[in-house]
């Protein structure tokens, strides 16, 4: 619809008001002619008009002329509305929006899912409007990047595009036009404008799913590795799960697992009997209507032992924790000492540094300055890290948000062209508080020593150790994503998917971006490193395909998300009803003889 044809659609009910009132006033200014007629003595009627103390024939007349007014404004007000309606609803613009998060790939009983569904009633709406009609297709997901009002064929073939996606949770995009339709299940889309229109496509399904699943080694026993399994049960009746891991080699371990309705149950395996590498956990279960929480994928972590040096003049706490790492073998190291690194294959540094870079991966605790590592700024007192590097395997589930540090001498970069350094944690100033170098052998050096930080009291503390150590000896742990749009610290990567085959990468700076649309494991390949992601859905929020907010809605209701936010006016109805209250009010003063 044009500009014009909308303006010219807004006013039709005003235009049509002013029009009816116009024609009433030019009905009673066209008087009739006067009666003439001969009577006897005008002393007669001089008389009864010196006793009429009624209401002027001119204040009657006014009367019923403001009645017939009002009347025939308020009908013409409710039929130029009804075309406005007409009018509006045969062409125009109107933006669809497809709720394409992933409980809208939940299968009903049709064997249809909620996107098909919705997808359906879509291009059945589009079908039915106006050939000049625009339309603008818009996805919760933003999957659609530059959405924008087409003509209807090119609409519905964005419109065959879309898929459901996993990621981040939905969202309503923004939207414009005449109208606006939103086709979805009312799992997880969020706040909805005031003037949507809701076609909901949810129906309640049985549902269970994996929503936790991490294999570990047992600290006091190196040797020992556990899988943690929860799982979930969305549905309205007490299920009993098969739960099934399996390893390389076709091991696995089968087990009944019973779990009451909208609740959950957790499960400890004991896995080390199984070889290092890749683990699969499924589930089992009759009438599920999601499929994409039923498996879940981790890494059993290899158990060879590494030789782990630490050099320092005394830190019980440091060697504690180094210690209880799995598989470390720890030997300590006065600094005044000759080390050969190549004896160990990870050599820690508490208050020390090498004149010369190590041959071996290391690890360096407010190192003294040496001409190998960055050079170090002036001593910081009282400060914390303001951003570090999530995506970074060293802190895969580890935290900076709370590190408190009374004095550290910051890594200045500037001059570090060329150097394959990563800053992983970053002061206020935007010095480095902790670098790491990406060319082998790794190192990693924090400007600040542990009993000046709060950091080994975290209690991720051991769990960065485990990364560095893994790290650094060439082991890397997966990095645990869930599905969706993954973002990983590798440029210039090509990546391949659970099946081997490569998937679409996007560089961006120094890192590489890819989609995950199903769970597994996929692998970064660059130049110089490789690394592991394991994408899993686990998200008890989208195993609970039930959850909608839309279940006690009908299709078309106007979704009343904000009590605060004005509804638009129905000039039909109020029309209607003022004609008809001053028809009512018409008929009252005619019997009072007030308009006769």
């Amino acid at each position: 619809m044009s500009a014009a044809a909308a303006s010219m659609a807004a006013w039709l009910p005003f235009a049509g008001m002013l029009a009816a009132a116009a024609v009433v006033a030019f009905l009673y200014w066209l008087k009739p002619p006067p009666r003439r007629i001969v009577v006897a003595s005008n002393l007669i009627w001089e008389r009864v008009l010196r006793q009429d103390r009624r209401t002027s024939d001119s204040l009657r007349r006014w009367l019923s002329f403001l009645l017939a007014a009002l009347i025939a404004v308020g009908l013409a007000g409710a039929i130029a509305s009804a075309g406005r309606s007409q009018f509006a609803a045969g062409e125009g613009r109107v933006t669809i929006v497809i709720d394409d998060s992933p409980t809208m790939a939940t299968r009903t009983t049709d064997g249809a899912t909620r996107l098909d569904h919705a997808l359906g009633k879509a291009r059945e709406m589009m079908q039915a409007r106006a050939a000049a009609t625009e339309f603008r297709i818009a996805d919760t997901m933003g999957r659609i990047a530059v959405p924008g009002f087409r003509g209807r064929d090119e609409a519905l073939e964005q419109l065959a595009a879309l898929r459901a996606q996993a990621g981040r949770l939905a969202a309503f995009p923004v939207s414009d036009g005449d109208e606006i339709v939103v086709f979805t299940d009312g799992v997880s889309i969020g706040t909805l404008p005031p003037r949507a229109r809701v076609e909901s496509v949810f129906e309640p399904v049985e549902n269970t799913g994996i929503t936790v699943f991490d294999v570990r080694q047992v600290p006091a026993h190196p040797g020992r590795v556990v899988a943690y399994v929860e799982l979930a049960n969305a549905g309205g009746v007490d299920k009993t799960i098969e739960l099934t891991i399996t390893g390389l080699g076709g091991k696995h371990v089968t087990r009944l697992v019973k779990v009451a309705r909208s609740g959950t149950r957790g499960e400890t395996v004991d896995v080390s009997g199984f070889d290092d590498g890749l683990l699969r956990a499924s589930i089992a279960v009759a009438g599920d209507g999601f499929a994409l929480d039923d498996v879940a994928y981790a890494l059993l972590p290899a158990r060879r032992p590494i030789r782990v040096a630490l050099v320092t003049r005394g830190n019980a706490f440091l060697e504690n924790a180094l210690i209880a790492v799995p598989r470390v073998k720890l030997s300590k190291v006065a600094p005044e000492r000759n080390l050969d690194d190549a004896n160990y294959d990870v050599v820690v540094f508490d208050r020390a540094a090498p004149k010369a870079r190590p041959r071996v991966p290391a690890l360096l605790f407010r190192p003294n300055p040496v001409a190998w590592l960055p050079p170090q700024r002036k001593e910081t007192a009282k400060v914390g890290a303001k951003t570090w590097d999530g995506a970074h395997p060293l802190l895969d589930r580890v935290s900076m948000r709370d590190l408190n540090v009374d004095r550290a001498a910051e890594f200045d970069l500037r001059d570090r062209a060329g150097k394959r350094e990563s800053v992983i944690a970053s002061a206020p100033d935007g010095q480095a508080l902790i670098v790491a170098s990406d060319e082998g052998p790794h190192w990693i050096a924090f400007s600040f020593a542990l009993d000046e930080s709060n950091f080994g009291l975290h209690a991720a503390f051991p769990m960065f150790l485990d990364n560095a150590i893994n790290w650094m000896s060439g082991e890397p742990p997966a990095i645990a994503r869930g599905m969706g749009a993954i973002r990983v610290s590798v440029g210039g990567a090509r990546v391949l998917g659970p099946d081997g085959a490569e998937v679409a990468v996007r560089s961006i700076g120094g890192a590489s971006l890819f989609d995950a649309p199903a769970p597994g494991l996929y692998t970064a390949i660059s130049a110089r490193e490789r690394v592991r992601v394991i994408a899993n859905l686990l998200d008890r929020r989208v195993t609970d395909v039930n959850a909608s907010r839309l279940a006690a809605f009908k299709p078309g209701t106007v979704m009343p998300d904000d009590p605060g936010k004005s509804v638009p006016f129905d000039w039909i109805a109020a029309s209607l009803l003022a004609g008809a209250l001053l028809l009512l009010f018409e008929w009252w003063s005619w019997n009072r003889r007030l308009t006769v």
